[in-house]
Formats: C-alpha cells, structure tokens, sequence
C-alpha cells in the first residue's frame, strides 16, 4: 500500500528523513515512534503529499485518510470533542488508508478506549503516531522506530519492540565489554612483548669470540622473533574494531533532609467537597484522603472536575485539610515556574536542596545534557519546558507534588524517563494523567472521579478493572440467586392459589403474587 525508496528531507542545513527503502502492506497497523523532532509528522506529511520530498520515490494505493494533530473544528468544543469528531470523521471516510496524528491527545480514558476500539475495527491500513504506549500496544502489530532520519521496522507492539530494543542494547554492551576485554589483553601482550625484548641478555664478556658470536646471532634471532610478535599484536590492535560505546543512564539519588519528611498517615483530606461549573454539580458532598509517601492518580472524564478539586486544594478550602507538615509543589500547563530570562540550570538549581551532581543528572535522564543546560528558558520547545520544570519541581523542598498532565507535549523515552524519576521521589504525588500506562506503572493508590462522588482505591487501574469485574461477576451471581429465589415464592405462592377456597385469603395471595412479579420485573 505504501512504499517509500531513497527519500531524503531536509530542513535548513539538518537532514531530517534519509530512507533506504519503506514497505508497508494491506492492512497492517503500524505505530510511529522516535524522539520530538524526529520527522514522525514529516513522514506522514510526505505519504499524504501535503509535502514533497527532496528526492526519492513515494508510492500509495488507494484513498488517504488523515487525522491532524490539531483540528480547526467550532471554537466553542474542548479539545476532546474537537479530536473526537475528527477521528470519528475521518473513519466514516472508509478510507483504504489512515494517517493518525496524535489523535489520543486531549481524550480522556473512556474516549481514548473508544479510539481503540474504532481502530481495531477499521479495515484498512494505519499509521499512527502516538505517545501513549496503550494505545500503541492495543492497536499496532507493528513499530517503525525514527532514529537519526533513518527508520527501522520491528514486528509486535510497542511492548515487544521495547523488549527488543533491549536486547539489542544488551547485545551492544556485550559485543563492547568483548572488545574492552580483548583490547586491554593485546595491550598487555604488547607490552608483556616490548619488556621481553629489552631485557634480552648481553654478550658476557668472558665468551670467547666464536662463542660470542653465536650467542650474539642468537639473541638477534629471538629480538627479531620478538619485534615481529610485537608487531602482529599492535597491527591486530590497530585492525580491532571499535564498536560504539552503549549510553548508560546516570543513576539519581535524591535525599530528603530529616525536616521534609511527613509523619503523618494522610496528608490531604477532603469532606463535604461541592463543586459547580455554570449550575453543573461536578462534586457533591465528596470526602476524600490522599496518604503520604505514595502516589496517587487522580482519573476522571474530561470536565469531571480534576482540576477544579486541585484548584480547591491549592487554595485552602475550607472543606479540604492539608497537613502542617505538607509543602506542596505545583506543576500546570502554565509553565508558570520557570523564569524565560534564565538557563535551564540556573532556573533548576534556584531552590535546589538536591546536590549539583543529582540535578545534573536528572537533567541528563530527561535528555537535557551537556550546552543543553545552558540555554535559556524562552528559547526551548514546549516539550523542553515541561521537563525543565518537572526537574525544578523534583529537586526543591516540596514534599508533595500536584502534577496535572506532565506528560503532555513528551515524546515517549521522555515519559519513560519521567516515570523512572517519580519512582525515585521519595515525598507524596497527586499525579492528573490520561496516560493509562504511566498510571499502571506508578500509581499506589486512585481517586476516582464518578457519579459527582470520589472513590479511593488502593492499587493501579489494572487492579481497579479487575476488583470492577469480579464485583460484576458478584453482583450478578447475587442478582441470579435473588431472581431464583423470587421464581420459588412465585410458584409457592401460585400452588397456594391454585387450592385456596378463602376469598379473602385469595384476594392476600394475589396482592403478594402482584409484589413479587413486580420485583422480579425490576431485576430482568
């Protein structure tokens, strides 16, 4: 259906897109991944000709559907309905080929399982791009991974190219470890080798001279036999191949000073919690705790009141108590931390209580390395700052961080990234997310938002799918015993009609008999 051969684009003086040679087949499903700025959306631009290549051959069977990234609907739709009705416009196309632009971002968990369903249901050929590994895991059979401008295919999902991302890595390390070890031996034998010759004996000055002679030729023979072995060490030295060294990630340890540490059992709690959007109740009469030294998710649809219940607890409400102990940090979309007029580094270290040695190297595990460092704030991507200001957040005196959507504007090795440093944190997290996956990996314990009320969970959404199915399969197992034990009143009492003479004892029995049909009526 798609075939791309020796295509290049570029960008300026950057090469972005260098491919060899592309294929994909009727009906595959395919996930686009690799860093921001990558050339994902370039990719898919030049497949649906919005734009040209600079050189090489592009080749599509068939009609083009495309997802944007961002769709110009009415003004007055959020963002989720905006994204919704493109999706949903798009695949009522029927179109032999789906381009998907980030179509999960601003959905919420139900809307982005519906997506997933919609895309397994659609019967043509897909490529997406996506930085929520749910989704990608769900749909995709297959990953085309953009690295450097060039694109590697791996069969599976993106959990299964992972595993096999990592066991090239592994290779990598063992095939450099190999070429450590064999560097260091012929080093050794070089030198083992130079010693040997220099230390060779001199003629004794009592041998006479046919003795010394033949002592002397000799000893020339075995500096030879020497200089030559030495030689054939540094020529399979110098013919050794190199290969690239494997790039570790810096290991982060982050202390927490005696004074920031909360005893307290619950740190924030909230009763009687209402909240009212335009006469809407969003909450009614809500309690809520969130313990310390944990991380909790707080899920809900999008208007479900998320962000509202945060602004109540950011501002003292009084229906909500937050400990004595609790220094509350707080990340928004507004980025409104960070100062523009200073470097990445200065505006990190500003209130740091972590060392220069762990700041630096978080930075470096959220890929902000070396100059990097050094550049202002006004002059980084989006994508940049919320990482810069995630960094700020994890190094200062908070003991307790709100994190509404951090992972919005993050390619996924910089969600991988975040991940490992929020297991690392050693305070409490309110984490807002739609990210399924980041939950599932991180979260100790759930709010969730329903029905205007809060319910608390211990354990991940994977936990809290499976307690909801066995409580349904309970729930209904109790439903059939009370619907069996209604059938058996019902025919008690119609065998009792059926042989009562008493008018009036009749007249009871058919009361009783209307009840209980009535009841039976409501459990079908």
């Amino acid at each position: 259906m798609i075939y791309l051969e020796n295509v290049t684009k570029s960008f300026g003086n950057r090469e972005l897109l260098k491919i060899n040679k592309l294929e994909i087949s009727d009906g595959e499903k395919v996930g686009i991944v690799g860093k921001n700025g990558a050339g994902k959306s370039t990719l898919l631009n030049i497949i649906s000709s919005r734009i040209n290549p600079d050189s090489g051959k592009v080749s599509v069977q068939g009609s083009v559907g495309y997802i944007e990234q961002i769709s110009n609907e009415e003004s007055v739709l959020s963002g989720g309905e905006k994204e919704k009705r493109a999706i949903m416009r798009e695949l009522g196309k029927r179109t032999d080929v789906l381009l998907a632009d980030e179509p999960s971002s601003n959905l919420d968990i139900d809307s982005i399982n519906y997506l997933i369903k919609k895309l397994n249901e659609y019967q043509g050929t897909l490529l997406l791009i996506s930085h929520d590994r749910n989704l990608l895991d769900s749909v995709c059979t297959q990953i085309i991974e953009i690295e450097n401008g060039e694109v590697n295919k791996y069969l599976g999902n993106y959990t299964k190219y992972k595993e096999t991302k990592t066991g090239e890595i592994e290779f990598k390390e063992s095939e450099y470890l190999k070429y450590v070890r064999e560097k260091s031996r012929l080093e050794s034998a070089i030198q083992v080798s130079k010693n040997s010759s220099k230390s060779m004996k001199k003629t004794p000055s009592r041998m006479g001279n046919s003795e010394a002679r033949l002592h002397k030729r000799e000893a020339e023979n075995k500096r030879e036999k020497l200089e030559g072995h030495t030689k054939a060490l540094e020529s399979r030295l110098e013919k050794l191949d190199q290969p690239d060294r494997p790039i570790h990630e810096l290991p982060v340890y982050m202390r927490v000073p005696e004074s920031q540490v909360i005893r307290a059992k619950i740190v924030i709690s909230g009763e009687n919690v209402n909240i009212k959007f335009n006469e809407k109740v969003i909450l009614k009469n809500a309690k809520f705790n969130i313990l310390s030294n944990r991380i909790t998710a707080l899920v809900g649809k999008n208007g479900a009141g998320k962000t509202s219940l945060i602004n109540k607890i950011l501002s003292n409400d009084e229906n909500i108590i937050v400990s004595g102990q609790a220094k509350i940090g707080y990340f928004s979309q507004d980025l409104s931390i960070l100062d523009n007029e200073e470097t990445v580094f200065q505006n990190v270290m500003k209130d740091a209580i972590q060392s220069e040695v762990t700041v630096r190297n978080i930075l470096a595990n959220l890929n902000i390395k070396g100059n990097e460092a050094y550049k202002k704030v006004g002059v980084l991507s989006g994508g940049e700052r919320v990482k810069v200001s995630i960094a700020k957040l994890l190094v200062s005196d908070y003991n307790v961080l709100i994190l509404d959507e951090p992972t919005n504007f993050l390619d996924i090795p910089s969600i991988e990234a975040l991940e490992k440093l929020l297991r690392e944190y050693k305070g409490t997290i309110l984490l807002v997310t739609h990210d399924k996956t980041l939950i599932n990996n991180i979260a100790q314990n759930l709010l969730i938002i329903e029905d205007k009320n809060i319910v608390e969970f211990e354990g991940n959404l994977e936990k809290y799918q499976e307690y909801k199915e066995k409580k349904k399969l309970v729930n209904k197992a109790n439903l059939e015993n009370d619907k069996l034990l209604l059938s058996m009143k019902i025919s008690e009492i119609i065998s009792k009609l059926s042989i009562e003479k008493d008018e009036g004892k009749r007249n009871e029995l058919e009361q009783m008999y209307k009840k209980l049909i009535e009841k039976k009526n409501k459990l079908l």
